[in-house]
């Protein structure tokens, strides 16, 4: 399992993840790349996604499912993504824009549409996120090419997506969206709606739901 984390400026760390625990204590293997545009690699690495620069961050996810398929460390025929927040982002941009390399995705409080994404998240977000993705009047197109929901016909694999009820950072009409527009095209798509959670999930028994849950869609999309 590729697991993409957010920001994106945000950076793997060698640190205890309850979620690789879980995930490993199933017999799942994680891989966890620093995505372009995290920091710890200095400022063209962090900036090296903006804008247009996106496709090229989402075209990274395939490059990194092909090292590892080439360095031995996986099946190509049993690989699965998940992310957050902009991973959960990249997760449903890589399904549709790669959908034959994945078996499944877990995406996490991720963006699937910009257009309604700067309409529902906080103003203060909208004018920080332009800056990375496009401005939503005069990038308009832009930000559609980029949106998942643009291309969700090409969705095959099952998804898996995954919400806090109160989200105001990413709405999570973000996730609701995309896995009606997948049922609509046959492809098996569930929604866990986290109660009393907003953006990061911070109650022990939601946690601990979200990890399983997540761990037991892998098993199933991976070992079946």
């Amino acid at each position: 399992m590729i697991h993409l984390h957010g920001g994106p400026e945000e950076q793997e760390r060698p640190v205890f993840n309850p979620l690789y625990h879980e995930l490993l204590g199933r017999g799942l293997d994680v891989f966890a790349p620093d995505v372009r545009g995290s920091s710890g690699w200095g400022r063209s690495f962090v900036d090296a996604d903006l804008g247009t620069g996106r496709f090229a961050a989402i075209d990274d996810v395939a490059d990194y499912a092909a090292h590892i398929v080439a360095a031995g460390l996986a099946d190509p025929t049993r690989l699965a993504v998940m992310g957050r927040s902009y991973g959960g982002y990249l997760v449903l941009a890589s399904l549709v824009w790669h959908p034959d390399l994945f078996r499944t995705g877990v995406a996490v409080c991720g963006m699937s549409d910009f257009a309604t994404f700067f309409a529902g998240t906080e103003p203060w977000i909208a004018e920080s996120a332009a800056a990375k993705y496009g401005h939503p009047e005069h990038d308009r197109e832009l930000l559609h090419a980029l949106s998942p929901m643009s291309r969700i016909d090409a969705l095959r694999v099952p998804l898996l997506a995954v919400h806090g009820e109160h989200d105001t950072n990413v709405p999570p009409g973000e996730s609701e969206q995309v896995v009606r527009a997948a049922r609509e095209h046959g492809v098996p798509s569930e929604l866990l709606l986290l109660r009393n959670e907003g953006h990061d999930f911070l109650r022990a028994d939601n946690r601990r739901l979200f990890r399983r849950a997540a761990a037991d869609w892998m098993e199933r999309h991976l070992n079946g």
